[in-house]
């Protein structure tokens, strides 16, 4: 399926439907404006890939991107958030922990789950780039220790399926000050 259909679907979904939606791609959508911005920082690792959405539409723009889980919805283990699905893209089996083998590439989380170990990942990546889709620790993870070591670069909203009512959904860009 593609972009412009799955937003055609929106449109048509119950609220319940988007929980399905979401489980099946992504709880939140890469919209052009989102996808260049990271096409920019690549090359690029998400952690918390999920299904492997964002990975995909971002390597058919020709971004290189390693994306991981701990628990890929085509794998093994069952993935709390995603039904177990095919992914998009290939998504390796791991966590966090698995950083620190990444140090040349920017860091990508979109949509962290609040009460996941997500919010851990400084703690292992020791690169330069952090871009993070989130709401600011509503209903996603917040990155322990990034505005002690990370500047904010860029902003650009985008359209979470079930964001918390009243609080925006952003992608936020951010880069090492301190060392």
């Amino acid at each position: 399926m593609d972009y412009d259909r799955f937003n055609d679907l929106l449109g048509e979904v119950e609220s319940d439907g988007l929980t399905d939606l979401a489980q099946r791609y992504s709880y939140v959508l890469p919209d052009d404006r989102a996808l260049a911005a990271l096409a920019g920082l690549g090359p690029l690792v998400e952690v918390g890939a999920g299904t492997g959405y964002w990975a995909s539409r971002l390597r058919a723009r020709g971004v290189d991107i390693v994306a991981i889980d701990q628990a890929p919805p085509d794998g093994e283990r069952l993935n709390r958030y995603h039904s177990r699905t095919v992914t998009w893209t290939e998504v390796i089996a791991g966590d966090q922990t698995k950083l620190a083998r990444y140090s040349d590439r920017a860091l990508f989380l979109c949509w962290p789950p609040l009460f996941s170990t997500l919010g851990e990942c400084l703690a292992y990546y020791t690169g330069n780039v952090v871009a993070v889709v989130g709401d600011g620790g509503h209903r996603t993870a917040r990155l322990r220790g990034l505005s002690e070591s990370f500047t904010l670069r860029a902003i650009f909203p985008v359209r979470a399926l079930e964001p918390m009512p009243g609080v925006a959904a952003i992608l936020s860009i951010w880069c090492r000050t301190v060392r």
